[in-house]
């Protein structure tokens, strides 16, 4: 008896722990997004679109630090290359949540990510969870869920529909999205 696994439903996740001395400088990320969010630097402005709540990200060497790192580890423990194809981030004001959601464009699959990856920046401890829907064969729209954390990350299949709950903290919670392609 032999058993082929022949689909496969991943999530990677844990923390970004860089050695001493080049952790990451997440403050900066955070207030680069922020920023982004004040001067309504959004990804798209139409208000019906699922992005119209995504913001820019600018370069910075910690975001550039954080990619890296990411990149290096999943080549290592995984064995694939990944390269990014857009990046974005959410600010989540409290009893504010994210909409549900998945990364790729249905009308353009060759063209749409792999993979989506959330990092916790700046998320209050247990304010919030991601949730990611899923279906099991049969067994259709079931759910994980799992707390957000600061400085962890989350990475998943870009079809998988997911959101981030209600903020039940009374700060602002920020979040990076990073979208890639598996090579």
């Amino acid at each position: 008896m032999q058993k082929v696994v022949l689909s496969e439903i991943s999530l990677i996740h844990g923390t970004a722990d860089l050695p001493k001395g080049f952790e990451i400088n997440r403050e900066k990320i955070k207030n680069d997004i922020i920023k982004s969010f004040i001067d309504q630097k959004k990804i798209n402005k139409n208000p019906k679109a699922y992005s119209y709540k995504d913001y820019e990200v600018p370069f910075s060497q910690p975001l550039q630090w954080f990619k890296d790192y990411i990149r290096d580890n999943i080549r290592v423990e995984y064995g694939f290359n990944l390269v990014e194809k857009s990046q974005h981030g959410n600010v989540l004001h409290p009893k504010e949540q994210s909409y549900l959601r998945n990364q790729i464009e249905p009308v353009d699959l060759k063209n749409s990510p792999d993979y989506t990856l959330i990092y916790a920046l700046n998320c209050a401890k247990d304010s919030c969870e991601l949730v990611i829907e899923y279906d099991n064969n049969r067994r259709k729209n079931r759910t994980w869920y799992i707390p957000v954390n600061n400085n962890h990350f989350y990475m998943f299949p870009a079809t998988q529909k997911y959101f981030i709950t209600e903020n039940n903290s009374k700060q602002l919670n920020v979040i990076l999205t990073i979208n890639y392609e598996y090579i």
